[in-house]
């Protein structure tokens, strides 16, 4: 067998085995990579003499048993639980999506949001918060950090709760960090607005807000850009940053007529690796401030 072929082999199995092994057992890498992977390192070890038939049982039972965990490896990894379907208890929130995966990126090489007070839109299954609470943490000085992770949904907030709280993330040393309720559609009551107006100015008085795929239907547009507006409120040295993914050109074009005091400020194409599926997709960054 040719020696880089191998060497990919072992490579790609030491993501199996990670060196910070805190959340193993408990969190594994998903089934769906561990199938994908002894599927492909098989069809090469095939081509040698012998191989070892435990190989084929292993195989056998990774594709006998469904699991609900998945695991991001980076640099420094997080550990997130993850639905695997499109919407699961009525929501879709409860996965990491495309425009999720480009905003760390955006996050991670600046100091956009270390030493700063910092509250999420549509937290979904906390993969940004988790991020943004590691970057905070490892960034930490004599500025106060927070962190705010909002969402509407109670399964989507618990499972966010239950992610940025694991033991293996480093987001769960943050020391100011609240995940939280939040229904857009207050700031459109105002006899509802009060809270809203409360966490922006009083309670979270955040130095940058961030979301990640806000914008999948029309019907979402009017409470998201009057919670955006109730948040980035007049006098407040705020800035708002949010990734969307362009699912449909009617749909972010009625956004920016809504919300026609935001700017882009790049375009990025998410791999098809990343995502697991066919094809890439595109991501558009919008800024207030």
């Amino acid at each position: 067998m040719p020696q880089d072929p191998l060497f990919e082999i072992l490579r790609a199995y030491a993501t199996l085995k990670p060196t910070k092994a805190i959340h193993r057992p408990c969190y594994p890498p998903s089934r769906q990579y561990q199938r994908s992977f002894w599927k492909w390192a098989i069809d090469w070890l095939e081509r040698l003499d012998e191989l070892d038939e435990r190989l084929y049982t292993h195989q056998i039972e990774l594709m006998q048993v469904p699991t609900p965990q998945h695991v991001f490896p980076e640099y420094a990894s997080v550990t997130l639980v993850e639905s695997r379907t499109t919407i699961e208890a009525g929501t879709t929130g409860l996965r990491t999506w495309s425009a999720g995966l480009v905003l760390p990126n955006i996050c991670c090489p600046s100091p956009l949001v270390a030493g700063k007070r910092v509250m999420e839109l549509g937290c979904g299954a906390g993969f940004l918060g988790a991020i943004v609470a590691s970057i905070q943490l490892a960034a930490s000085g004599d500025s106060p950090i927070s962190l705010w992770l909002t969402d509407v949904h109670e399964p989507v907030l618990q499972r966010c709760e239950v992610n940025v709280r694991l033991p293996c993330n480093a987001s769960h040393r943050h020391p100011d960090m609240t995940v939280l309720r939040l229904d857009w559609s207050d700031a459109q009551d105002p006899d509802r607005s009060g809270p809203i107006d409360d966490l922006a100015n009083v309670r979270a008085t955040p130095d940058i807000v961030l979301g990640a795929d806000l914008v999948y239907e029309p019907s979402i547009i009017p409470p998201l850009v009057a919670v955006l507006d109730a948040t980035l409120s007049p006098g407040r040295d705020r800035i708002a940053l949010i990734a969307l993914t362009l699912r449909n050109e009617d749909t972010m074009s009625d956004f920016l007529r809504q919300a026609s005091e935001w700017r882009p400020v790049g375009q990025y194409f998410t791999g098809a690796a990343e995502l697991g599926q066919d094809a890439s997709e595109q991501v558009r960054m919008y800024k207030r401030a």
